[in-house]
């Protein structure tokens, strides 16, 4: 079994290591993961992305044919940011809950991988299929490098059951939008704003744009059953040289999440037209858009996949109920598994795990203790059945 005590000891650890990204990023998380699994007797290997930036993949041997569970956490944090009530990095315990940074994304998620994998070991009794542990490098980054050297390494195999222990209020994350961002550069004329006829307010091209953005994302006809509707944000503008300038330059980060049938090629051509109009009623101005990191289009797992399946079976044997699907599961962000899923075309990708969504990339971000204990329950269920039924 895996202790819930230990799993919050592990977790703490892991919020005192800084692994903000960007910052200090992954390298002492990484060995730290490395020695935890490898002084539990754990396989481990180190798996390279960038140079000071490695993967860790650990590997519990199986028995017989059940397909492998593969297990993905990164290790990388958003940065601290400011705010905080509870110090950022100490881990500290109140009320039930567990704070600081990468509390639920998603330290607590790779104590509980980790700790599955030692039980394992522990046990001395082969799972009916490998289980594996990808710690991940670079997940809350535009390029997500972590998955995208796991998938380009060839570890992976088609029938590979794919759970990402990330915060969703312990809902099962079956879907996720698509995410598409976008750099966009929009040029006018420099002149003194005391003759400000004579420029080209590049600031204003800008507003005027994102604000038609605003209007044509949020008349899309198309609404998933559990994804909602496209969702339009202009997440950083930059622009002007002095108040008393008439801009020449503006630059502005977009956010686009996206829901099926849009795709992020769609997302880029919606915001082409949209610049192309607005730039065309003034003459002199010109415009650029530049994709950031990499493509995201929405995916979903199957709900008679192996993963999906055991989930489910897992939380009602603790639970005695459903668990929850769509809603608040925090379908919005977009994960390792979902970038698994996206470059392999897999429909066994899934997200189930501890925290909740809304406190992620938060001031005083938390984990409820009650959320590692039914993970922990879970995920040890999750695997047993896996051995009690292999087909």
């Amino acid at each position: 079994m895996i202790s819930p005590d230990v799993v919050l000891t592990d977790t703490r650890t892991l919020i005192g290591i800084d692994s903000q990204n960007p910052g200090p990023l992954e390298g002492k998380c990484a060995e730290w993961v490395g020695n935890r699994l490898s002084d539990a007797g754990v396989a481990t290997e180190r798996m390279p992305v960038a140079e000071g930036r490695d993967n860790v993949v650990a590997r519990v041997p199986g028995e017989g044919a059940a397909p492998r569970l593969v297990l993905l956490s990164h290790m990388d944090t958003v940065p601290v940011g400011e705010g905080w009530t509870f110090p950022p990095l100490g881990g500290a315990v109140s009320d039930g809950r567990l704070y600081g940074r990468g509390a639920c994304d998603m330290k607590a998620g790779l104590a509980l991988s980790i700790n599955l994998l030692d039980a394992l070991t522990a046990s001395g009794r082969p799972p009916a299929g490998d289980v594996l542990l990808v710690a991940t490098v670079d997940e809350e980054a535009p390029d997500m490098a972590g998955a995208h050297r796991l998938v380009e390494s060839g570890l992976l195999r088609p029938d590979d059951q794919i759970l990402a222990l990330e915060p969703t209020g312990m809902r099962l994350r079956i879907a996720q939008m698509g995410l598409r961002w976008l750099t966009l550069r929009v040029h006018g004329r420099m002149a003194h704003a005391g003759r400000a006829n004579l420029g080209i307010d590049a600031n204003h091209l800008m507003a005027r744009i994102v604000d038609r953005l605003k209007t044509v994302f949020a008349a899309l006809p198309y609404e998933d059953p559990l994804l909602g509707r496209a969702r339009f944000t202009c997440g950083t503008v930059q622009g002007g040289v002095a108040t008393n300038v008439v801009p020449p330059v503006c630059e502005a980060g977009l956010d686009i999440r996206i829901v099926p049938p849009l795709t992020p090629a769609h997302a880029v051509e919606l915001v082409e037209r949209v610049a192309a109009d607005v730039i065309a009623e003034h003459p002199g101005a010109r415009y650029e858009i530049d994709p950031l990191g990499a493509e995201r289009p929405p995916v979903r797992a199957a709900d008679d996949s192996r993963i999906v399946r055991g989930i489910r079976a897992a939380y009602r044997e603790h639970t005695g109920h459903t668990v929850p699907v769509g809603g608040a599961d925090g379908h919005e962000a977009y994960t390792d598994a979902s970038m698994v899923a996206a470059l392999t075309g897999s429909t066994s990708c899934t997200v189930f795990g501890p925290g909740a969504t809304d406190q992620a990339h938060t001031a005083d971000e938390f984990v409820p203790l009650a959320d590692l204990d039914l993970g922990a329950r879970v995920l040890w269920t999750l695997v047993d059945n896996w051995r009690n039924n292999p087909g």
